[in-house]
C-alpha cells in the first residue's frame, strides 16, 4: 500500500489526502514526504478544487519522523537531503485552504504538518506534541517558530523544552485548535466545514489567506531553525538519544 493515498472525492470542491501509513505509525521518510507534496501540487493545479484537508488514517495522524531514517544522519548528510525545506516550501506554496482532520496523535513532524495548515480541526482524544528534545533533536520543520507566533514564547518553551504531549483540550485552550469533535468523526466533520468553505469565493479565500500567513510570517526564522536542527545531527547526544529510543531503553545524556 503506498504511503499516502488519495481517497475518492468526498465532496465537490475539497481534495482529501490521507497519510496512510499505519504500520509505521504514519512516520514521515522521505517517500512519504515527496509523495505528499506531489499531491499538494496536483490539488494546487486543479481549478475544481477550493479546499485541501490532509488527515492521517482512522485512529493516527502522525508520529513524527521515520526515527531509523533519520539515525545514520549527521548534519551534512541532514542538510543535503533538504526534505525539510522541501516540505516547509511546498506547503507555503499552496495558495489554498489546507485544513488539518486529526485523530489520536500528532507528534514531531506530525504537529508541525498540522501546524503549517490554516486550520486545525482534532479529536477530543486527540494529543499533540513536539517531544523531539528526547532523542537529542530540535523541531526542524518550522515548529519553534510557529507554535511560538501561535501560542506566545512562555507555553511553546514548555512544551518543545519538556517534550511533554498536550490534549486536545490544552491545545484548543491555547487557540490551536479551531473545535473538537468527538472520535471517529473528526474528518466527516472537516470535510462538512470545509464544503460550507468551497462555496466562499475562491479569489477572496485566497487572498484573505495570503493576508494572514504574511502577518504570520513576519519575525518568523524559519531557515535559523533548519540550521540549528542540522546541526543536532552532529552531537553526542542525537546518537545516544535515537540509540535509545530504537533500543527502547532510557538515553544516558553526554551533554555539551
Amino acid at each position: 500500500m503506498p504511503p499516502l493515498v488519495l481517497p475518492s472525492r468526498p465532496c465537490q470542491h475539497v481534495r482529501v489526502l490521507a497519510i496512510n501509513r499505519p504500520e509505521k505509525r504514519n512516520a514521515l521518510s522521505q517517500e512519504l514526504i515527496d509523495r505528499l507534496l506531489e499531491e499538494l501540487r496536483d490539488a494546487s493545479r486543479d481549478d475544481s478544487v477550493r479546499v485541501i484537508v490532509v488527515t492521517g488514517t482512522d485512529k493516527l495522524f502522525c508520529a513524527g519522523a521515520d526515527i531509523k531514517e533519520i539515525a545514520s544522519l549527521d548534519s551534512e548528510a541532514a542538510n543535503q537531503r533538504r526534505y525539510l525545506e522541501d516540505l516547509c516550501d511546498g506547503v507555503a506554496a499552496v495558495k489554498k485552504p489546507l485544513i488539518a482532520a486529526v485523530e489520536g496523535i500528532a507528534f514531531g513532524g506530525g504537529f508541525e504538518v498540522a501546524l503549517m495548515c490554516d486550520l486545525i480541526f482534532a479529536s477530543t482524544s486527540a494529543k499533540f506534541g513536539l517531544p523531539e528534545v528526547k532523542i537529542g533533536l530540535i523541531p526542524g520543520a518550522g515548529g519553534t517558530q510557529r507554535l511560538t507566533n501561535a501560542v506566545g514564547k512562555y507555553r511553546a518553551m514548555e512544551i518543545i523544552l519538556f517534550g511533554n504531549p498536550i490534549s486536545s483540550q490544552e491545545a484548543q485552550t491555547m487557540g490551536l485548535i479551531a473545535e473538537l469533535f468527538e472520535p471517529g468523526k473528526v474528518l466527516q466533520n472537516t470535510i462538512k466545514v470545509a464544503s460550507e468553505l468551497a462555496q466562499r469565493s475562491s479569489e477572496a479565500v485566497c487572498l484573505a489567506k495570503k493576508a494572514i500567513c504574511h502577518a504570520d510570517a513576519l519575525g518568523r526564522e524559519d531557515k535559523f531553525e533548519r540550521e540549528l536542527y542540522y546541526s543536532a545531527f552532529s552531537t553526542r547526544d542525537k546518537v545516544e538519544g535515537i540509540s535509545a529510543f530504537l533500543e527502547k531503553r532510557n538515553p544516558r545524556w553526554q551533554g555539551m
